[in-house]
């Protein structure tokens, strides 16, 4: 007999039925290859001999003596078994014996017959009993193969069963877990029809492997839901719950299923044909690398702001039962569930929960289809402190981020845009987001809050909107928009006929009591650092029935009532509370003149404290982070050097301010937009506290923010500019609140009516400077709004060039005050003043600069021109000057090479 035919016969014995099997094996019943799931137990003191020292096999694992070709299968299943986790190996042979195949499969089926009536239904009891009968097939073969018992496969049938079981807790995840697990079905069909016709040690392989792949998607499976200790797991947020560990099984699930696939091919292929796909899947892994390193690096790029943090952190402002209403609603049905693209608009005053009722639809979203492969979800939270989103390309690329994170390759005409080193802003776009979205069934998109949008951004995001709503694309689109009833956005949609949810009081009633008794019980206990001392039940009752009374559907007016009552309640009298509750303000604008009276009481350091911290809230050109208003409020007049500088903790800081703000990401912010709103805005009927009237003034308070700029400068006094962009990044880093004063002193000093003559002294002295120190100036200046790495990298100038008084009114919007203008511009033009005054964006100096002749494509010290500079920071109109005036648009040099790139 040939040494092939010799190897075929091998392999027929390994899968050939009892029945036609040489007597020379031993002997098993036949029943035991299709041995039925609920009959496959194992003695709990039994286990399979180590093959080699060391290789420990887990308990309930039983064998008889064992062939040769056997050995080798023998080896290979205990080293798999011992790589398996020690809680996994013991929960796989538990659920072997404690969960019955009937009773499980009979869940399976009331799953089904539950489900039914969903548009996404697909039933699962059928399917899963053909795979657990492939699931027997295969299993009773390898027992056989090693001639053990077929408690051999007690892991494995105990793994399969004890993920159908849980999957069955986690509702949301079975449809999709049991097609992962179907899937295996298509592999080991296969290996038991084709052995026959295969090398016997490219069997072995793969049935090993076979073995390997089943067991570690079921304990894989199994940490999604439980944890290392065997408790199951517990969220508050699906989303949240999916990026944990949901995605990161499907990304192991793909390698599992590659890994099987790879191994069934070797079986069904000859050897010459095995090592074309080995050199070929080397080559698809390397490239599969590649992809994904480029897929981080493009979302890294596309867009740095993070909705999907907002999302969390508004959603865990939800308290449980609460904002179910919404969803509940006809009309959200019907947009839900609406065959073509639609778009639904929720409106509702301030303070009554808009945002996290949007967070609510998210989740109620991503519940319903963020497993299906054909749908998509995206989303926007407007903020009004937050300059990036007054940028719709800035949203839009955002959003496109959401959507490419749910791909597993890039478009390539986005990846494009990166490799071109063009500017994000290019992806966001109408035109890129419908391409984008033709790759879906449907798309769901929420925008919260559109509201704060700047009134003037308002049309073209509304635009995009309507646009995507109308667009011709096979993509079914929803979109969903809270805000409040703005005349611009109900023109814009009443107009079109566009359904409309009024969030109203009564909507939200149940929501306000369960919200209020929820507080109300955590306050009682002393949660969140502050504690209602409140004895009488009968009280606490009358706190709560009063406020979800009063409230008039105001979430915001609710938590601020408490904290007055929290107040009122350190005396510990109930009759003291009972005063205040029954002398409860109406509405924001009251509670707002309350809190404000409570500051103004503060001692005068405590008070002084609040102003200043008010005043940069609201002034500021752009959110400081906490460290940086801490240096804010610490600079005085009386400062002669850093160490002067005496700071204030945070909670110092928000009890000045008497709950107004609140701190959270690094930031120190209003608790509402109302609150900027309220202290910038005058209404007839309420008292004019002095803080109000001090902040309405915004010209005294741009002046005194300016002084504080300019005081600081005069701290830190660099001597000159750094040497590289490392050196001016560390130079950031370690003074704190260098960026935003050298980066914003001229704007604040240009809101000023007129300069104050103590900040006419200080840019006195600053001017007086000699070329380096006011180089230093300059180099931190061109800078713009940033200063993290990149934009230092992307941005650094060394400024080797001599700078003056004059210089640096080119570079600052001093440019455009009169005075300071005539006091300080000489008669000769300073070096590079086209293109600092294209990095500031000013537009009426280009005209005077090349009126007087300038050379339009004249460049600096780096090579750029001034058509780059106004390029690479997005200054519009004087791009079009420049391009009028005959600028070259493929001049070389600069960071990016030339202004197309820039």
């Amino acid at each position: 007999m040939r040494k092939r035919d010799r190897i075929q016969n091998r392999v027929r014995t390994l899968f050939a039925p009892e029945a036609t099997r040489p007597s020379s094996s031993p002997a098993h019943p036949a029943r035991l290859v299709a041995l039925p799931l609920g009959q496959q137990t194992a003695s709990p003191s039994a286990s399979l001999p180590p093959s080699s020292p060391g290789v420990a096999t887990p308990s309930g694992v039983a064998s008889a003596s064992v062939t040769p070709q056997g050995l080798v299968l023998e080896k290979a299943l205990a080293k798999t078994l011992k790589e398996l986790p020690e809680s996994e190996t013991a929960a796989f042979v538990q659920a072997s014996k404690s969960i019955d195949e009937r009773a499980l499969l009979s869940k399976v089926h009331a799953y089904d017959v539950a489900h039914k009536d969903n548009s996404s239904f697909r039933p699962q009891a059928e399917r899963l009993v053909k795979f657990l009968g492939l699931l027997n097939r295969f299993m009773g073969g390898v027992a056989i193969g090693i001639q053990a018992s077929p408690e051999i496969s007690s892991l494995v049938v105990g793994a399969v069963r004890l993920v159908i079981d849980l999957a069955l807790d986690f509702t949301t995840f079975f449809s999709r877990l049991a097609e992962l697990i179907c899937t295996f079905g298509d592999y080991l069909g296969p290996l038991a029809e084709y052995a026959q016709a295969a090398d016997i040690a490219l069997v072995e392989k793969t049935v090993v492997n076979a073995y390997a792949n089943i067991l570690t998607f079921g304990w894989k499976a199994r940490r999604v839901f439980v944890d290392t200790n065997g408790n199951q797991r517990k969220w508050t947020s699906v989303r949240v719950f999916m990026r944990q560990h949901w995605e990161t099984f499907e990304s192991e699930y793909v390698s599992i299923k590659i890994d099987l696939q790879h191994h069934l091919d070797v079986l069904l292929h000859s050897v010459q044909v095995l090592h074309f796909n080995a050199s070929r899947e080397v080559e698809q892994a390397r490239r599969r690398e590649e992809e994904r390193k480029e897929r981080s690096a493009f979302l890294s790029w596309v867009s740095n702001i993070d909705f999907e943090k907002t999302h969390q952190d508004t959603y865990a402002k939800k308290h449980a039962g609460t904002c179910d209403w919404l969803v509940r609603e006809s009309k959200y049905q019907q947009w839900f569930s609406n065959s073509v693209s639609s778009l639904l608009w929720c409106h509702g005053k301030p303070g009554i929960g808009k945002s996290v009722l949007a967070s609510n639809v998210i989740e109620d979203i991503t519940t319903k289809v963020e497993l299906q492969q054909d749908t998509a979800i995206c989303f926007a939270y407007y903020n009004y402190q937050n300059t990036q989103l007054s940028d719709i390309s800035q949203i839009v690329a955002a959003l496109i981020k959401q959507l490419c994170r749910k791909k597993d390759h890039i478009p390539h005409d986005l990846l494009q845009l990166k490799h071109d080193a063009l500017s994000p802003s290019l992806v966001g776009t109408q035109d890129r987001f419908t391409s984008l979205i033709e790759d879906w069934r449907q798309v769901y998109v929420v925008f919260d809050a559109l509201d704060e949008c700047l009134e003037t951004e308002r049309e073209a995001i509304l635009g995009f909107i309507t646009g995507i709503v109308t667009a011709p694309t096979s993509c079914n689109v929803k979109v969903l928009v809270t805000s409040r009833k703005e005349m611009d956005i109900a023109k814009a949609f009443e107009d079109k006929r566009i359904p409309t949810i009024q969030v109203l009081a009564e909507n939200v009633a149940m929501d306000i009591e369960t919200f209020a008794r929820s507080q109300v019980e955590k306050l009682r206990a002393g949660e969140h650092g502050k504690t209602l001392y409140v004895t009488n039940d009968k009280l606490t009752e009358r706190i709560i029935q009063t406020l979800a009374m009063k409230a008039e559907g105001m979430f915001l007016w609710v938590n601020l009532q408490l904290d007055n009552l929290c107040q009122a309640s350190k005396a510990r009298k109930d009759q003291i509370v009972e005063d205040a509750l029954d002398t409860l303000p109406r509405g924001l604008p009251d509670t707002y003149v309350r809190i404000l009276e409570r500051i103004e009481e503060q001692p005068l350091y405590m008070r002084d404290l609040a102003m200043k911290c008010l005043a940069w809230m609201i002034y500021a050109r752009r959110p400081l982070g906490t460290h940086e208003l801490q240096y804010a409020l610490a600079v005085s007049e009386r400062c002669t050097d850093l160490h002067d500088l005496q700071f204030d903790s945070p909670q110092v800081i928000l009890e000045a301010c008497a709950n107004l703000l609140e701190e959270g990401n690094g930031t120190i912010r209003p608790i509402h937009y109302t609150v900027q709103e309220f202290l910038t805005t005058t209404a007839q009927g309420l008292s004019q506290q002095a803080i109000r009237a001090q902040l309405l003034h915004s010209e005294s308070v741009h002046a005194r923010l300016s002084l504080v700029c300019l005081t600081y400068m005069h701290l830190v006094a660099f001597s000159e500019p750094a040497e590289d962009a490392l050196d001016l990044a560390y130079r950031l880093i370690d003074n704190t609140f260098a960026g935003y004063s050298y980066q914003n002193f001229d704007y604040h000093i240009s809101r000023c009516d007129g300069i104050p003559p103590n900040v006419m002294g200080q840019l006195e002295n600053l001017f007086q400077h000699e070329s380096s120190y006011l180089a230093s100036v300059l180099q931190i200046k061109v800078l713009r709004d940033g200063h993290d790495h990149d934009t230092v990298l992307q941005h650094f100038n060394r400024i080797q060039f001599p700078v003056s008084a004059s210089t640096m009114i080119y570079s600052t919007s001093l440019y455009n005050i009169p005075n300071i203008r005539e006091r300080w511009l000489g008669s000769t033009t300073p070096k590079y003043a086209l293109q600092l005054a294209a990095t500031t964006g000013l537009a009426s100096a280009i005209i005077q600069l090349l009126d007087e002749g300038h050379n339009v494509n004249e460049k600096d010290e780096s090579g750029s021109t001034s058509l780059y500079h106004a390029c690479f920071n997005n200054e519009l109109e004087i791009i079009k000057i420049l391009i009028e005036k005959g600028a070259n648009i493929n001049a070389q040099g600069g960071y990016f090479g030339n202004a197309l790139q820039a």
